[in-house]
Order: C-alpha cells, then sequence, then structure tokens
C-alpha cells in the first residue's frame, strides 16, 4: 500500500470516528461527554471534493508528492504543491466544524433544556406559612432569619427545591420553594391574648344601679308611689331619659339618673363589715410627707441654673431649696445658701433624713457658698452650675461640706 493510499484511508476513517463521536454525545452524564481537544473538526464531506478520492494518481503526481513531503521546510513543501494541483491534500477532504462540542450536539439534536438550571425571575411571591431563610440551598446552612405567613418577597432566582430571595430588610438569602406561592397569600389574623384581669363590657342601653338598695317609682319624682326596689349592680335596661334626670325603665319604672352608672358593677349579697383604716403614725406619717416631698425635687432634675433665679424656668442654688420648701411645705427661707444655713435646726451627717439641707464651703472662708437638698439614699439634688442645671448626684466623695439643717 502506497503512501497516497493510505492517506485517503486514514480521511476517511477519521470522517467515520468524527461521527460516531457525535453520536455519543446525545447522552446524559459526564461518562458520554465528549471533550474536543483542537477548536476544529474534521469530518468526511457528502458533496464536493470527496469525489475526487477515487481518482487514479500517476507516476507524475506520486514524485510530486514525495518532493512534496520530502521538502526541507513548509513553504516549499506548499510550493510543489501549489504547482502540482493534484498531490493528494487531505484538507481538500475535510471541512471544518463551525464551533465547538456543545453547538454542535445542538445542531445534531436540538437543544435540551436542563430542569436543574438557575432560572432568573424577579417576581414577587408570598410565604404560605412561617418560613426560615438560609444562607445557602441547604436546610444545614445557618439560619438567617424567618419570613411570616404571607410576607411579600423578592425572588431573584430559582432552581430545583430552593428559591433566593430579596426580604425585609433589603436580606437576601435561600427559602424552600415548597414554602412560597406566586400568587398572593393572606396574613392571619392574630388572635387576642386574653386580658390579665377580666373588665365588664357595658352593654348598650344599660345602666346599673349604684346605690345599695335603690327604689323605682310610677313616676319621674320622689313623690311617685314605689314600685320597686333594686339592689347595688342590677342591670337596668333604659327606655327613655327625663329631662329632670330620671331614667324609664323598659318596665315603665323611673329611677333617679344619679343613683344609676353605665358600666357593670359587683354586689356582695352579704353586706361586708368595712374594716377600719388605721390612723398612720407621726412616724408614718413623716415618712409619707418626706417621699412625697423627694419626688417633687427629683421632678426639677433637668431644669436650667440662673443665677438669682428661684423659678422653673431658671434656679440657682438657694433659688432652688427655697421654691421647693415654700411650694411644697409652706416654708420661706430666704436667698442665699448663707441665710438659710442660720435656719432650722443642725443635724449631723450621719443622721441625715431626706429633705434636709446640706451646705458646702468653697471658700473656705466659714461662710456657706453652696447648698443642696437631701433625698436619702446618698443622693443630693441640686442646682449645679450653668452648664448642668439641676441635677441628682451621689454625695459620697463630696468635699467642703460645712453643715446640714433641718426644717421639718
Amino acid at each position: 500500500m502506497n503512501k497516497r493510499t493510505l492517506k485517503i484511508i486514514t480521511g476517511i476513517l477519521t470522517a467515520v470516528t468524527t461521527l460516531t463521536l457525535l453520536d455519543l454525545g446525545g447522552g446524559k452524564g459526564a461518562q458520554n461527554e465528549v471533550k474536543l481537544q483542537a477548536p476544529s473538526l474534521v469530518y468526511a464531506s457528502a458533496t464536493g471534493r470527496s469525489s475526487n478520492a477515487g481518482v487514479l494518481i500517476d507516476e507524475d503526481e506520486e514524485e510530486a508528492e514525495r518532493r512534496a513531503e520530502e521538502a526541507d521546510t513548509e513553504e516549499e513543501s506548499d510550493l510543489v504543491r501549489a504547482n502540482n494541483p493534484d498531490v493528494f491534500n487531505l484538507d481538500d477532504y475535510t471541512i471544518t466544524a463551525p464551533a465547538n462540542y456543545e453547538e454542535i450536539a445542538d445542531k445534531v439534536r436540538g437543544e435540551e433544556e436542563d430542569d436543574d438550571a438557575e432560572k432568573k425571575d424577579g417576581k414577587y411571591i408570598w410565604t404560605k406559612k412561617i418560613s426560615k431563610i438560609y444562607a445557602a440551598p441547604s436546610a444545614s446552612s445557618k439560619v438567617l432569619g424567618h419570613c411570616k405567613q404571607g410576607e411579600k418577597v423578592v425572588r431573584i432566582s430559582y432552581s430545583g427545591d430552593w428559591s433566593y430571595i430579596r426580604y425585609s430588610g433589603n436580606r437576601k438569602g435561600y427559602i424552600l420553594s415548597s414554602t412560597v406561592s406566586t400568587k398572593k397569600v393572606s396574613t392571619p389574623t392574630p388572635t387576642p391574648k386574653p386580658s390579665k384581669y377580666y373588665i365588664p363590657q357595658p352593654k348598650k342601653n344599660c345602666v346599673y344601679i349604684l346605690g345599695d338598695l335603690v327604689y323605682a317609682r310610677s313616676g319621674p319624682g320622689i313623690t311617685y308611689p314605689k314600685k320597686a326596689s333594686y339592689r347595688r349592680g342590677t342591670e337596668i335596661v333604659v327606655a327613655s331619659t327625663t329631662n329632670n334626670g330620671w331614667i324609664k325603665t323598659d318596665k315603665g319604672y323611673y329611677i333617679k339618673k344619679s343613683l344609676t352608672v353605665d358600666y357593670p358593677i359587683t354586689w356582695d349579697k352579704k353586706k361586708a363589715t368595712p374594716t377600719p383604716t388605721p390612723k398612720p403614725s407621726a412616724a408614718q406619717l413623716r415618712y409619707m410627707r418626706l417621699s412625697g416631698f423627694v419626688r417633687y425635687v427629683s421632678g426639677y432634675v433637668g431644669c436650667r441654673y440662673v443665677y438669682g433665679g428661684s423659678t422653673p424656668s431658671g434656679f440657682d442654688c438657694s433659688g432652688f431649696s427655697m421654691y421647693c420648701y415654700q411650694k411644697y411645705y409652706g416654708i420661706h427661707l430666704p436667698h442665699g445658701a448663707n441665710m438659710q444655713m442660720h435656719r432650722g435646726r443642725k443635724v449631723s451627717l450621719s443622721a441625715l433624713q431626706a429633705g434636709d439641707l446640706i451646705f458646702f464651703d468653697h471658700d473656705h472662708n466659714g461662710k456657706a457658698d453652696h447648698v443642696g437638698i437631701y433625698i436619702g439614699g446618698g443622693k443630693l439634688v441640686h442646682a449645679s452650675n450653668p452648664r448642668t442645671g439641676v441635677i441628682k448626684v451621689s454625695l459620697a466623695g463630696k468635699k467642703d461640706v460645712i453643715a446640714a439643717r433641718r426644717y421639718i
């Protein structure tokens, strides 16, 4: 077998092998996938120059082909072939595939849609129930949050069992496609929580007896005969009202409106004996008064500091103590820390009580130049300075305390 015949047979076998590979590409799976090793694919042409494959080549052609193959360079080989057009050339019996394997496979068997491929969307969807949002399309991945039933989200894309969504706060994550719907899902109406205490609700056109025992009369006045009597809390249906303050019931009787209320009340049939309220002791009375004074004084925290001021629009230190004592207790103190220090009774720092005034001598000249109100618990309320205004501070660590006085 000479070289020319060998080349012709090689070209035919290449074409047959190529068509076989194309047929194998129709199957799915990595085991049937054909990877092309070059950008072009060679296969036999059914028309055109393939008919020349059977032409007999004379001795001159054989010599020209031999010289072309034995040429030292590719340029010399091309020159020999150009001068002898009948020299066999495998390229004359092949054509080049238009593109890669995927395009050839599509041309041979048609494009097949991959069900698992990700589909772009961008539509609104609604959650059918409370659903978890995952960081990745896996139930074992991190849970980023939850969507309520009926929550509206944007489906960016979806693939298989998972949908990639954008939900509240412009956050993104994955949700099971089975938990969402392209149709609007209504949000469930929350069940109201029961009240801790039952509050009876009034009925329309009804009133309730307020007194322990109330009589109903035949007419709208106390001069009319008594027709019935009602205990406290009895429900009365109102038929109409009169201009002189009487209610006409559905039975035709009249009851004084002032002896009824428009909300349900209870009535203990056994008349309870009232427990007398014990009178507070002097110490208890003092504590209650001081507790109220502490709340009163603390209510001015945050007011401005104004030098010489003695009103809520602006206080200085002695103006603040003077104002609080005058308004709460009716005790008049002079405007000035040193003058206030000479009023009241002297108190040691170890026996301080809420309401006592504490005086400071920052100049160390024996005179008080600042005052604050002690409110108990080691705390002091005072008009400090223009920067802070009226503030509450701890007495611990305060220096320059010169005296404490009590006025109540």
